[in-house]
């Protein structure tokens, strides 16, 4: 019986330590130049739409892809079984319609999960060490952790916000997100 409480006790610290890390990352920002920019998917509504999540991050895409004129952006996402098209089509004609030159856009389409995101990634751009990684502010520390473990040796995070309902239930489930990163996304 005693190991079963010092195991409760042990998970119950855990968890409240990776939900620290996480809103701790949620402050982190990143205002210099980045040759590479990735934009993690999410959601799409129609071939057209991306959720209210997604958009959210790709205005933050646009906002720095137009301060800094010559980087470029992978935008990541592959196509969900409830999807029309895949979430990087969606996000490359949002940037476009939203200014960005098709030139500097590369779409990675295969991926289903973040480790996906960042492996498809490395291998676009090859040995590049330096990536920029815009997504959700929950979502930043698990980004960071995969993105070391694909290889990238400088990871920069910019972190786009969600309404408050949606941030208790994702941070929530990031938790267990991170766990399930950290022994299986390898």
């Amino acid at each position: 019986m005693t190991w079963l409480v010092i195991f409760v006790i042990t998970f119950i610290v855990v968890i409240f330590m990776i939900l620290y890390l996480i809103l701790k990352y949620e402050k982190i920002g990143y205002d210099k130049f980045c040759e590479y920019v990735l934009v993690l998917g999410a959601k799409i509504l129609d071939k057209d739409t991306p959720c209210k999540v997604l958009e959210n991050r790709l205005l933050k895409a646009i906002d720095y892809l137009n301060k800094f004129k010559d980087s470029k952006v992978i935008v990541s996402g592959g196509k969900g079984i409830d999807e029309e098209v895949s979430e990087g089509y969606v996000m490359k004609k949002y940037l476009m319609k939203n200014g960005i030159d098709e030139n500097r856009i590369f779409i990675e389409d295969s991926s289903t999960n973040t480790f996906e995101n960042l492996k498809n990634t490395r291998n676009i751009i090859g040995n590049i060490d330096e990536i920029l990684i815009i997504t959700s502010k929950y979502h930043l520390l698990r980004s960071k952790i995969l993105a070391k473990r694909v290889g990238f040796k400088k990871v920069y995070l910019i972190g786009s916000e969600i309404s408050k309902i949606s941030r208790k239930r994702n941070l929530i489930r990031e938790v267990f997100a991170i766990i399930k990163s950290i022994f299986l996304d390898w």
